[in-house]
């Protein structure tokens, strides 16, 4: 009997390992989690330590959904603005003493991380269906999602067909004081610099400079006066805080450039070097580069990098990464001739 039933019990698992085999190509990312090391080892360290620079309500959010699929570990997060972050990373460091176990923030800070050696190599099972510009060559980071920079209007104040089509059409002198743009820009100064070729940029600099801009400290404000009215029209808008502020019924949009490179910014993910729950870690690191983190993303109204997976409102955009390296290399360069055109403070 035994001889008999062994080549159907064999079939039987074959089918059976077979499929499994298909399920994981066909999800890409669903097997990660299936690591029984990596899971035991992580329940064995029963936490992990979470630095994000993400809004507090998006970090619950986040980290409740990956104690629900990992019970057993306690989220523990540090949640700053991604500059603050940097700093209480730093100064733990110098004291020996940093707690985290992951870092979180725009690639500028992640980046930073990496170069004061704090972030260890990790190349997650995720990270390979990621297009190179979206993860470290290195193997320091990943992103988690992107920023495009958008140009942001009040539809009471300017009619749509009416509203300025490219960064050009804001020289008009019919948008003088109209405009607003924060002081802390400059990423956006060097990229678009780059785009438009470094002696045309200037020029344009130098234009737009003269049209009495309006400066406010912060995206989230100058969202927030746009929908108001009493900015008009913002120069760099976050795309993401745009749309909630528009699904509230506030009467603002953004002006979709359907060809012309639309500067984005990069929030990524990293593991700390040396960190006190390693496994735990790349298992939370793991988790949010995956498509169940991508979920999670768009749940909070975050643009996952992976065109895949991405909304409606960004497919056919032309995505321009501002990854930082030569920004930050030449960064007080950069920074006086910011300041010597624009003067904002």
């Amino acid at each position: 009997m035994l001889k008999n039933n062994f080549p159907l019990r064999f079939c039987r698992y074959f089918v059976q390992s077979l499929s499994l085999l298909v399920i994981c190509l066909i999800m890409g990312t669903a097997c990660y989690a299936e690591d029984p090391a990596l899971i035991e080892a992580a329940r064995k360290e029963g936490a992990v330590v979470y630095y994000s620079g993400m809004a507090t309500q998006d970090c619950a959010t986040m980290t409740k959904e990956f104690e629900k699929k990992y019970p057993f570990l306690k989220v523990e997060t540090l949640r700053l603005s991604g500059e603050k972050l940097l700093v209480k990373a730093q100064t733990e460091a110098r004291a020996k003493g940093l707690r985290a176990d992951l870092f979180q923030a725009s690639i500028i800070q992640v980046t930073q991380m990496k170069t004061s050696g704090l972030l260890q190599k990790y190349v997650s099972p995720e990270s390979k269906n990621f297009p190179a510009k979206f993860r470290d060559a290195e193997g320091y980071w990943n992103a988690t999602y992107v920023l495009p920079y958008v140009m942001t209007y009040n539809t009471k104040l300017i009619p749509k067909q009416e509203a300025p089509k490219s960064y050009e059409d804001l020289l008009n002198p019919k948008w003088k004081g109209k405009i607003g743009l924060a002081p802390d820009d400059d990423q956006w100064f060097f990229h678009l610099l780059k785009i438009m070729g470094r002696a045309k940029g200037i020029e344009y600099m130098k234009s737009l400079a003269k049209q009495d801009l309006i400066a406010r400290r912060g995206h989230t404000l100058l969202t927030t006066l746009c929908a108001a009215g009493e900015v008009p029209i913002v120069i760099v808008g976050y795309l993401d805080a745009v749309e909630q502020v528009k699904a509230k019924g506030a009467p603002i949009d953004w002006v979709r450039f359907e060809s012309a490179p639309i500067i984005t910014a990069i929030n990524a993910i990293g593991v700390v070097a040396n960190p006190p729950h390693p496994n735990a870690a790349k298992l939370f690191y793991d988790f949010v580069i995956s498509k169940e983190g991508a979920k999670v993303f768009r749940s909070i109204s975050r643009i996952p990098p992976n065109p895949e997976e991405q909304p409606p409102n960004v497919k056919g955009l032309n995505l321009y990464m501002a990854v930082p390296d030569e920004f930050m290399s030449n960064y007080k360069q950069i920074a006086k001739e910011w300041e010597d055109i624009f003067h904002l403070h």
